[in-house]
């Protein structure tokens, strides 16, 4: 059982389900890492893809608040994909000095590549999911990360910091 940190039976299980869900994703990232073994192809840099293959083209600073991190950050992955021919950047019809970042077909083949390796590793569990579980914790997980969404914390300038 978690720490109470709050005091209610409550925050424990809110503790629990977010220590559980950062040992997964410690754990996922490991065996996806081992399952793709491409150094050239970052984790940070397979997000981007995923990324832009769900969203569409976007803007680097669009691609940046969605993974929050910095544009100078998104940035190097974005110039990364670029020379490695995986995304290109294209005008931005609504945006003179921010173009817009899309998947390459080369980018498009990189990540089926990738999905495919994943789907032939979850049929590989050793045991049949129940489904009906699985969607109760995705809407757990969903619900959880919500609510710390709604949570607004003072920014370094408000805490004095």
């Amino acid at each position: 059982m978690a720490q109470d940190l709050s005091g209610s039976r409550r925050g424990a299980v809110v503790v629990a389900v977010i220590e559980e869900a950062a040992a997964l994703h410690i754990r996922a990232n490991a065996v996806v890492e081992q399952l793709h073994r491409r150094p050239e192809l970052t984790r940070a840099c397979r997000g981007v893809l995923r990324d832009l293959a769900r969203l569409g083209p976007r803007t680097v600073p669009q691609l940046a608040r969605r993974r929050e991190c910095s544009r100078q950050h998104l940035q190097v992955l974005v110039n990364r994909l670029v020379a490695d021919g995986m995304a290109e950047m294209v005008h931005n019809p609504d945006h003179r000095r921010s173009p817009l970042v899309r998947l390459t077909p080369g980018g498009k083949v990189a990540l089926e590549a990738m999905w495919q390796r994943e789907a032939e590793l979850i049929d590989r569990l050793p045991v049949e999911p129940d489904v009906r579980r699985l969607q109760v914790a995705v809407d757990v997980l969903r619900e959880v990360r919500r609510l710390l969404d709604a949570v607004r914390l003072p920014t370094a300038e408000e805490d004095g910091a």
